[in-house]
């Protein structure tokens, strides 16, 4: 009778234990807790296994958001004044002057471009003060720019480039009032003897128009030349992206002037630094 009793209670704790002992087995081992599933999340790719057209595209895209819009700047005739800004500094009223000119613009032009995302480099040759030296006469100014402007062009490549002039006209044909503030107009000549003839007139019409858009009537619009006792190319068949702008008159003022640059700046802006990015 005791014999039965300790084998039945040895039995009862035999079945007590073997769970215990199952779950300590290396072949049905399993975790106290169970495994938390991963939420939805979506899988990231590397650049590179996109195709290799689709990742030169991406990078040229990246590339082209990276750089900034560039600018250059020329002063085919450097020494032009405006007789405002020439007596103000010397008490001389002058159309023509070695220190006070509009190559000495460059820092208001680059500062108002600079402010509208435009990076501008300058062409850093007085070319009046060259043609003296060499015994040139007016007319040969374009030639003289020439090789400086040929070479720079071959050394870099700019989105606009920009020969900046002054008008001879008078205040009444450079000047516009716009909300009580004054302006000195603008015009853009293009050569119309040459290769690039119509690309650079789409350029001059596109700045034009956006100009005219913020200040109705600062531009007086394109102007083509071609014929007798003109340039006819005025240098613009080295950049199809080249213009020649008469920046006010020889009755502008510094104020004028200055507004003016920054309606060009922006209208750049407008015209060609979102396009290009688009």
């Amino acid at each position: 009778m005791l014999k039965k009793l300790q084998w039945s209670i040895g039995l009862l704790l035999f079945f007590f234990v073997l769970p215990v002992i199952a779950g300590q087995l290396p072949f049905n081992k399993q975790a106290s807790t169970p495994i938390k599933q991963p939420e939805d999340k979506q899988v990231v790719f590397a650049a590179t296994n996109l195709p290799e057209q689709t990742a030169l595209e991406l990078t040229k895209e990246q590339t082209k958001e990276q750089d900034p819009f560039k600018v250059l700047l020329l002063f085919t005739h450097s020494q032009e004044a405006y007789q405002p800004m020439v007596k103000a500094v010397s008490g001389k009223a002058d159309f023509y002057d070695e220190k006070t000119n509009i190559f000495n613009l460059q820092g208001a032009i680059s500062k108002h471009f600079s402010m509208n995302g435009i990076q501008t480099d300058v062409l850093d040759v007085d070319v009046m003060k060259v043609m003296k030296s060499e015994g040139k006469t007016f007319p040969q100014a374009y030639n003289t720019v020439r090789p400086y402007l040929a070479n720079r062009l071959q050394e870099q490549s700019y989105d606009l480039v920009i020969d900046l002039h002054r008008d001879s006209a008078k205040r009444d044909a450079t000047t516009i009032t716009h909300n009580n503030e004054s302006y000195a107009r603008i015009a853009i000549v293009v050569g119309a003897e040459h290769k690039n003839y119509r690309w650079n007139t789409a350029y001059a019409e596109t700045l034009s128009v956006a100009m005219n858009e913020m200040v109705p009537k600062v531009s007086r619009g394109v102007i083509s030349k071609s014929g007798d006792n003109v340039d006819g190319r005025y240098n613009q068949d080295l950049a199809k992206e080249m213009i020649l702008i008469e920046l006010g008159g020889i009755d502008n003022t510094e104020e004028e002037l200055n507004r003016t640059i920054a309606v060009i700046g922006k209208a750049i802006a407008k015209s060609f630094v979102t396009e290009s990015k688009s």
